[in-house]
């Protein structure tokens, strides 16, 4: 919102935003509100939280005002010590810290927190969870803890891989498993996670039956960290990181050349078990016995990814891969 010219074009296009300048800041509040309510009228938890830590110079009244009005951002000043205590209480201490220094020529960090915990809609038995066995290779496998249980799920088989939707209580988000069908195949699976293939598996799963299912899937928790740069980067995004001068975010109240961004951190966390999920950086499941039929297995014991969206907007809040959940892996999730 910030950025104008060659570097507000550059930042549209590789993060693909639909709507002109103008738009995205009122599109980003309705969505944001849409996506709090939802969560609400689930009874799950959601927050989304923005902020400006002025840590060395100011903004117009302009931007301040946009990010207030559209963001509900808080605006601040402070150090990393300040920041990091925002972000601390803004996952409920999940994320710590998120950044370890400041330059000397620091002029202000925006910074975006989102956490969500959610229970499933029908929980996992503690008991029924078992030392069992995850194949991180072919030949290779460890033990972690596997929880299980019987119930209809919607499934879809693809090509290649099956995905599994598992929803939170009052059936507004869900977190949905796509699992390679070779133990070795998360790489060529991962080939395939385009937007428009995603966006065409969710629909198809959403249509797909829920046929009764004995499910397994490990228990985790993963907390990982980013230096988005080097991605943004690839992206096509370039003046944005120049301090040569290109970089144009007069929109800010600053002349063309003297606002550059200077570092992008992500960190996020994430934990699965019995009750649900807890996360930081949703159709309802009878449960019920059938005689006649013999149930289908959805076996996660090896690498998969997982999402967790917003079933009413089809937002993911939180995508990632889990290839060791026997303990606490950083870059295991993304």
């Amino acid at each position: 919102s910030g950025a104008r010219q060659n570097t507000a074009k550059e930042m549209k296009e590789a993060l693909c935003f639909h709507v002109n300048q103008k738009q995205l800041p009122l599109t980003f509040k309705l969505l944001n509100s849409r996506l709090s309510d939802n969560a609400a009228k689930s009874g799950q938890k959601l927050s989304i939280a923005n902020g400006l830590c002025l840590t060395g110079g100011d903004l117009s009244l302009d931007f301040k005002a946009l990010l207030r009005e559209n963001f509900d951002a808080e605006i601040f000043k402070g150090d990393t010590d300040a920041i990091n205590s925002w972000v601390n209480k803004k996952t409920e201490g999940k994320i710590p810290k998120i950044l370890e220094s400041l330059g000397p020529n620091s002029i202000c960090v925006l910074l975006n927190a989102i956490y969500f915990k959610g229970t499933w809609e029908e929980m996992f038995k503690p008991g029924d969870t078992r030392d069992d066995a995850f194949f991180t290779a072919r030949d290779k496998k460890l033990t972690v803890r596997m929880m299980s249980r019987k119930g209809r799920i919607k499934l879809l088989s693809g090509k290649g891989f099956q995905a599994a939707s598992l929803p939170y209580k009052g059936g507004g988000l869900s977190m949905v498993i796509l699992l390679p069908d070779a133990v070795d195949g998360l790489q060529e699976l991962e080939k395939q996670l385009t937007a428009d293939n995603l966006k065409l598996w969710l629909r198809e799963l959403d249509r797909s039956p829920s046929p009764e299912t004995i499910l397994s899937l490990p228990k985790f928790k993963l907390e990982t960290e980013y230096d988005v740069v080097p991605s943004c980067r690839a992206l096509g995004i370039k003046d944005a990181f120049d301090s040569r001068g290109n970089a144009d975010f007069s929109g800010m109240g600053w002349k063309k050349g003297a606002l550059w961004i200077s570092q992008i951190k992500h960190k996020a966390f994430v934990e699965v078990n019995e009750e649900g999920t807890e996360a930081a950086a949703a159709t309802a499941v009878v449960m019920q016995t059938t005689a006649a039929r013999k149930p289908t297995t959805f076996r996660a014991d090896h690498p998969f990814f997982f999402l967790i969206r917003d079933n009413m907007t089809g937002t993911i809040l939180f995508l990632g891969r889990v290839t060791d959940p026997s303990a606490l892996k950083k870059g295991a999730s993304k």
